[in-house]
């Protein structure tokens, strides 16, 4: 079985896959409909907005952070999860068993893991995951994505190579500049130093639907419309390798 299929098995199995995806659903959801360009918002205000809400909502489904379990508690009210998100969200968030999945940050970079399986979240410019240059990003991003970040990056980030996980996943992001599409991708990154494709696999993921009860994530190609004019993003559950999809 290649990493890709153990990986998909093993995290769709859990249910951390469909949780991802309803996670950056909901984010993407409600990014779109605070973004108000005659206010000022532009390209940064909806990437870091999105990607803030993403990080929010992937507590909540996963239980971490703001939402972990009090030690006299089995489970987060349903008062503080649903909080903040917008109607019908809750009723439709993944149930995962609170501890199934731990934050596991790396530094600046949030990331969360179960298992033997651990993501860390990053942005690119819509439609360019296939252009995303890996050096660009934090130490710890290149370091995951297998290229050794210079001496003096690790001395300034107080990073040795033992603080990084090498076998780390990327769950990437995008919306696109007038919020009205997104995308989200989960794949095992590869060095970009030289020049190459910035995935040795990937897949995208479908964002969650509205409709309690439907399912999260299948192995199909098609699009859903979401409110607020925010696009569904197609499945595309099939490898991506440095030839092409």
């Amino acid at each position: 079985m290649s990493e890709q299929d153990a990986a998909l098995a093993a995290l769709g199995r859990a249910g951390v896959v469909d949780a991802i995806g309803w996670a950056w659903s909901a984010a993407a959801r409600r990014t779109a409909l605070d973004y108000d360009p005659t206010t000022g918002h532009d390209q940064v205000w909806l990437g870091l907005t999105a990607h803030k809400l993403f990080c929010n909502r992937l507590d909540r489904v996963f239980h971490c952070g703001d939402f972990s379990v009090a030690p006299d508690e089995e489970r987060v009210g349903r008062d503080v999860l649903g909080a903040g998100l917008l109607s019908g969200e809750l009723d439709t968030m993944p149930s995962l068993r609170p501890g199934l999945v731990e934050r596991a940050d790396d530094h600046s970079s949030p990331g969360w893991r179960f298992d033997r399986w651990r993501w860390l979240i990053t942005s690119f410019p819509f439609e360019g995951v296939d252009r995303i240059s890996w050096q660009s990003k934090t130490p710890t991003k290149q370091r995951a994505a297998g290229r050794r970040p210079s001496a003096d990056q690790f001395s300034l980030f107080s990073l040795t190579e033992d603080d990084i996980d090498d076998s780390v996943l990327f769950v990437a992001h995008a919306i696109n500049s007038d919020a009205t599409s997104s995308e989200v991708h989960l794949g095992r990154p590869h060095t970009t130093e030289g020049g190459g494709r910035p995935w040795t696999w990937r897949v995208r993921l479908e964002p969650a639907p509205l409709e309690p009860g439907s399912g999260m994530v299948r192995p199909v190609v098609g699009t859903r419309a979401v409110p607020q004019g925010v696009s569904d993003a197609e499945v595309q559950l099939k490898r991506v390798a440095g030839t092409g999809e």
